[in-house]
C-alpha cells in the first residue's frame, strides 16, 4: 500500500503498539480461525490489491483508514469473539491511545471508528453513517474493507500440520474441520480489476469457503451498486496443486 512517509510511519508506529495484543488474541478452538497478527497481514495484503486493481481510486486519507483498520479491527477478540468489533471500539478509548484520536483529529477517528464497527458480518451495511469528511468515502471504503477481510480465507490462514495436530487431538468439531479443510484448499486469491479470483485445488473441498465468500459479495456489491460504484465479482480458478502441498 502506498502511503506518504509521514502516514506510512504513523501506521508503524501503532503497529508497533498493538503487535503484542495480536500476538495473544485466542484463536478460540473449536470455533474460528487466526484473527491475530498472521490475519492483519493478510488483510492487508488484500487490502493493498483490491485498492490497486479497484477502478475507483481510493484517496491518501481512505489509505491510511483502511491500513490503521488491518491492525486494529479484531483487537477486541482478545477479550470475546461475541462484538468484538464494539469491544475494539472501547479498548481503543482508553486514554493509553489518545495518541491516535489527536493524531488523525476527530473526522478521521469516526472514520476509523466507522470502519471497525461495520467489518463484522453481523453490522447491517445499510446504515453506513455519513461521511465524516470529504476526503473519506465510507461507502467505499467500508464495503472495500469488508471485501479484504473476507478474502483471508487461503491457506496462508491454516496450516497442514496445525491441522493434523488438532484432529488427532479431537479439538476440533466437524464444523470446524470443514471450514479448516476449505481454507487449505484455497492457494491464493488473485484481484484483476472487479474480479475476485481464488485459486482452488479442490472445488468441492473449498466450497464452505466459496460460498461464505460470495455470500459476503453479495452484501457488498449491494452496497456499491446502491451508490453506483462498480461491483465485484466471483471468479474461481482451478490450479494445479504443488508436489509440495499434495497430502
Amino acid at each position: 500500500m502506498k502511503l506518504t512517509e509521514d502516514h506510512k510511519s504513523f501506521v508503524v508506529y501503532v503497529a508497533d503498539c498493538v503487535t503484542p495484543l495480536l500476538h495473544y488474541i485466542p484463536t478460540g478452538i473449536p470455533e474460528y480461525t487466526d484473527h491475530g497478527f498472521l490475519h492483519s497481514i493478510n488483510v492487508l495484503r488484500n487490502i493493498r490489491d483490491i485498492v490497486h486493481e479497484y477502478p475507483v481510486k481510493s484517496e491518501e486519507e481512505e489509505k491510511l483508514i483502511l491500513t490503521l483498520s488491518t491492525v486494529l479491527h479484531d483487537l477486541g477478540c482478545i477479550v470475546k469473539r461475541k462484538k468484538h468489533n464494539e469491544r475494539t471500539i472501547k479498548i481503543l478509548s482508553k486514554s493509553r491511545f489518545d495518541f491516535l484520536r489527536f493524531t488523525l483529529g476527530k473526522p478521521l477517528y469516526r472514520a476509523l471508528e466507522a470502519v471497525i464497527i461495520a467489518h463484522s458480518g453481523e453490522v447491517d451495511l445499510g446504515r453506513i453513517p455519513d461521511d465524516p469528511c470529504p476526503e473519506i468515502r465510507l461507502k467505499l471504503t467500508i464495503p472495500i474493507f469488508r471485501l479484504a477481510d473476507a478474502c483471508d480465507i487461503t491457506s496462508r490462514r491454516v496450516k497442514e500440520l496445525l491441522l493434523q495436530i488438532l484432529v488427532e487431538e479431537d479439538l476440533l468439531n466437524k464444523k470446524s474441520k470443514h471450514i479448516w479443510r476449505s481454507h487449505l484448499e484455497i492457494e491464493n486469491i488473485l484481484v484483476r480489476g472487479t474480479q475476485i479470483r481464488p485459486q482452488i485445488y479442490d472445488r468441492r473441498l473449498a466450497r464452505y469457503s466459496l460460498a461464505k465468500l460470495s455470500d459476503e459479495l453479495r452484501v457488498i456489491n449491494k452496497i456499491l451498486s446502491k451508490h453506483s460504484l462498480p461491483i465485484f465479482t466471483l471468479e474461481p480458478d482451478i490450479v494445479e496443486r504443488s508436489i509440495l502441498k499434495r497430502p
